[in-house]
């Protein structure tokens, strides 16, 4: 996939529907950088792919493991499940999203089977994260991630929704250069600039499909090979074929509202970050299928 002939087809795309900003790197070179607001903006759920990255750094140093009970770390009664469900419930099936719970905590499908985006459940792996490490998320982000990365620009900040237990939910501000960052970390399996970060296994596991009901989502991260999908907040059936059909299978993507992404293809050796402004008085302007669609076409 050569995309050197295209960056300026890419700029203007990426102006065209609003972008923050845009960070292409491939083969190590970095082919467009635009920053048309360079201020770090809210990526929404780009950051799970950031938080599952985490995870499997605090598994290498023993502070959790994915196949941790959550009621090991987190004290019982934390859901309205039953004491047998809740039970059920591991950071795998956090990470997973087949909690079988709503947003409230209360039951909703089968626990380890339903799929669903709950936002609320997936809140408390930072929870479980700050107390295993006793670091603030900020801290641990930092020491583990942000500083070994050169992510200079990106911040968790608590948003206005409260836990059911009182704490604030956390967003996480970035930039698309920041999050390139991330991106070639998970192109290189886990290393950056020679240094394992996280371990290749997990790296690899994190992409793979996490349930039989939505196999495009694994732990954080959308999959391009899966058949079938199960759209995020509007869970009324499934979808058939890949989520970006014009994209390369092995193409693997941590996707936030608003058009927050971060693309990253093996194949190619290709990093795309892409961020954008939450704008209330225009319509929302779809950049992932136009994108994917101008580089699929030779022309």
């Amino acid at each position: 996939m050569e995309l050197k002939q295209k960056t300026d087809q890419i700029a203007a795309l990426a102006e065209e529907t609003g972008s923050a900003q845009c960070y292409i790197v491939q083969a190590n070179e970095v082919l467009l950088d635009l920053q048309f607001q360079p201020e770090p903006v809210d990526v929404y759920a780009v950051q799970k792919g950031v938080l599952t990255l985490l995870i499997g750094i605090a598994e290498e140093l023993y502070l959790l493991e994915t196949l941790d009970n959550v009621n090991h770390h987190l004290a019982p009664e934390w859901t309205q499940l039953s004491p047998w469900d809740e039970a059920k419930l591991s950071i795998e099936t956090l990470l997973s999203m087949t909690t079988g719970m709503d947003d409230d905590l209360a039951p909703l499908g089968e626990v380890n089977r339903s799929w669903r985006y709950n936002n609320t459940a997936y809140q408390y792996l930072k929870e479980i994260l700050t107390q295993q490490s006793d670091l603030s998320l900020q801290a641990l982000s930092e020491a583990w991630l942000f500083q070994p990365l050169g992510m200079n620009h990106s911040q968790w900040v608590d948003r206005d929704q409260l836990m059911p237990n009182g704490n604030a939910f956390t967003g996480l501000l970035s930039t698309a250069s920041d999050l390139a960052r991330v991106g070639q970390l998970v192109l290189n399996r886990g290393q950056y600039a020679a240094q394992i970060i996280v371990p290749e296994h997990f790296v690899q596991r994190m992409a793979e499909p996490g349930s039989e009901e939505n196999p495009a989502w694994g732990w954080g991260w959308w999959n391009n090979k899966s058949d079938r999908y199960i759209k995020p907040m509007r869970e009324t059936g499934t979808v058939e074929g890949a989520i970006i059909p014009d994209a390369p299978s092995d193409l693997i993507a941590a996707r936030g509202a608003f058009g927050n992404y971060l693309y990253v293809v093996p194949s190619a050796e290709l990093v795309i970050a892409r961020t954008c402004l939450r704008q209330r008085d225009k319509p929302r302007q779809e950049f992932e299928q136009q994108l994917w669609s101008l580089l699929a076409n030779e022309s």
